[in-house]
């Protein structure tokens, strides 16, 4: 009962982000100096992630490394295990799909005489058979609204390195620092699980995927693969590591910094649904006597956050618009197979 009443409406009203016990601030809305519980979370789940990979980035550049141009032989000292000119390419996605469903079915019935039927002789080999008649009615209207929010931010690594400022969100600075006089002793909607979750071990992840890129590093990328050769001078201007090498054919220039491009995808999917099914069988007929449920309801909430980390060329590109097609994919697929089973 409490799942249907929160989700009264479900698919039939462009979906919130925020859950229904989240609060505006002020109450109301959006006003000139206030924020929508939706947009509170956006911005809850963004300082997380941003804070979470500034602490993984620093983490990983204390770790002293050995690297080389060549596969199996490590020779290049360089003083942590991401080269500053890397960056931080970051997408998140906050998906609520609702859906309503309403299954009326009525059946009008008759009831018959007893059937008898006699076998051999005598009355204790005579069975009785009810009998009636039976015409049901039935019908089905369903709805499902579907609402994205995405965030594709970017950051390099320099950036990430940098020392917190005193005013800095991540050593604790006020969140909306124009408007603090409103935020003072407000704790802001914390709905997503991005939020809830005491750690999405983001630091965890990168230290180990650049020990295994330093490890093992790949063969050197050729500089047609890098995007713009803006992108590459700067790239090879900021880092001794990706100093370029003429090769010995079409004298293509190779980049020595040949660690992997490495991604994290995490996925939260919560699922709240309920039903509520009348249920009348009088002699005449009867009502809602079936399987499917009279009036069904339910909020799906989908958010999937993506991290790719890496030189900033096309290789990394291409490697993050994979993650976010196969994610875009897979959230169609989710939301055709909650609407065909409406």
């Amino acid at each position: 009962m409490l799942a249907v009443i929160c989700c009264s409406g479900c698919g039939l009203t462009a979906p919130e982000i925020n859950e229904p016990f989240d609060v505006d601030k002020p109450p109301g809305g959006y006003t000139p100096v206030g924020f929508s519980a939706t947009a509170q979370i956006e911005y809850e789940i963004k300082k997380r992630i941003y804070c979470d990979l500034r602490a993984a980035v620093k983490a990983a550049n204390e770790v002293p490394v050995t690297e080389g141009p060549t596969v199996d032989r490590l020779t290049v000292k360089q003083p942590g295990q991401i080269p500053k000119s890397w960056g931080a390419q970051v997408s998140l996605s906050l998906q609520v799909d609702e859906t309503s469903g309403l299954n009326p079915g009525v059946a009008m019935n008759q009831a018959l005489p007893n059937a008898a039927t006699v076998f051999g002789v005598g009355i204790a080999n005579t069975v009785t058979t009810p009998q009636s008649f039976s015409l049901g009615f039935g019908g089905t209207v369903s709805s499902t609204a579907t609402r994205t929010d995405k965030f594709d931010p970017y950051y390099s690594v320099e950036d990430l390195l940098k020392p917190y400022a005193p005013n800095s969100i991540c050593a604790g600075g006020p969140p909306y620092i124009q408007n603090d006089y409103l935020w003072k002793g407000w704790v802001p909607a914390q709905s997503s699980p991005f939020i809830i979750e005491s750690d999405l071990r983001i630091k965890e992840w990168l230290v180990g995927a650049m020990f295994v890129a330093n490890a093992l590093p790949s063969s050197p990328i050729p500089s047609q693969f890098r995007g713009s050769s803006a992108t590459d001078a700067k790239s090879r201007k900021g880092d001794k590591g990706n100093e370029a090498d003429k090769g010995k054919g079409g004298g293509e220039s190779q980049v020595t910094s040949n660690k992997d491009t490495v991604s994290l995808e995490i996925k939260f999917i919560i699922v709240t649904s309920g039903s509520i099914t009348p249920t009348w069988k009088l002699v005449r007929f009867s009502a809602n006597s079936g399987s499917s449920p009279f009036f069904n309801t339910g909020r799906t909430r989908t958010h999937d956050l993506i991290i790719t980390i890496g030189d900033p060329s096309l290789i990394s590109s291409n490697s993050h618009l994979a993650s976010q097609i196969g994610n875009s994919v897979s959230s169609a697929n989710k939301a055709n197979g909650s609407s065909n089973g409406n």
